[in-house]
């Protein structure tokens, strides 16, 4: 495994004296929860870090805005396995190592892919995480549109207004942060959870995965 370099990781409230230990494993706690308050502190707090670590691997800005989110759920699912133990180190330490591996990881793949002929690149079109088809897609069958209203029934309230916000309104997710007044890394994730739930919905209810969007 590659190690993450020393003293790489920007200063941060945690790891400048600005927050205590207990503070940390407060949020921690918080996160773990899926707590909302939790999240939004860690979204504003470690941004700066997770994009300082992204930076060192990434250099395409839409790229770096899909690794972004891509490492908040990473370090989400790591905190569900309780990996963050406060008598190692601070939580911004582990976080930026977890970071700094989890992008290693991910580029290893990214260049055993490249290896394999699987599909010319000419054919390849890669589209924004956030653009991908919602639950409009379906709209225009009857059958699967009472699937996606049933589906949609069964999220949290505030997941689903995301999805029609943004698939069924047409709204930008700087509208949709604005008019909710929270930042846009906030609507970002929500927005990815969303839809993620969304997609394991639908396939339980035996849609067929080409369906999904």
């Amino acid at each position: 495994m590659v190690e993450p370099p020393e003293l790489s990781a920007p200063a941060t409230p945690s790891s400048n004296g600005g927050r205590s230990e207990p503070d940390e494993i407060a949020l921690a706690a918080g996160l773990r929860d899926r707590d909302e308050r939790a999240i939004d502190e860690f979204l504003e707090r470690y941004r700066s870090l997770l994009q300082h670590c992204i930076a060192q691997f990434e250099s395409e800005s839409s790229a770096r805005e899909d690794l972004f989110q891509e490492l908040v759920s990473y370090a989400l699912e790591r905190l569900d396995g309780d990996r963050f133990d406060p008598r190692k180190g601070s939580f911004s330490t582990w976080l930026y190592r977890v970071a700094w591996c989890r992008c290693v990881d991910l580029k290893r793949r990214e260049s055993a892919g490249r290896r394999l002929p699987v599909v010319p690149s000419s054919e390849v079109t890669r589209e924004p995480a956030d653009q991908a088809p919602g639950p409009a897609s379906f709209a225009g069958d009857s059958e699967i549109a009472s699937l996606v209203r049933a589906c949609l029934d069964e999220l949290d309230p505030e997941e689903a207004e995301l999805l029609r916000l943004r698939h069924m309104g047409g709204m930008t997710l700087v509208d949709i942060a604005e008019a909710r007044s929270q930042t846009l890394e906030t609507v970002k994730y929500r927005l990815r959870r969303a839809t993620e739930v969304f997609r394991r919905r639908l396939l339980a209810r035996r849609v067929t995965p080409e369906l999904v969007p």
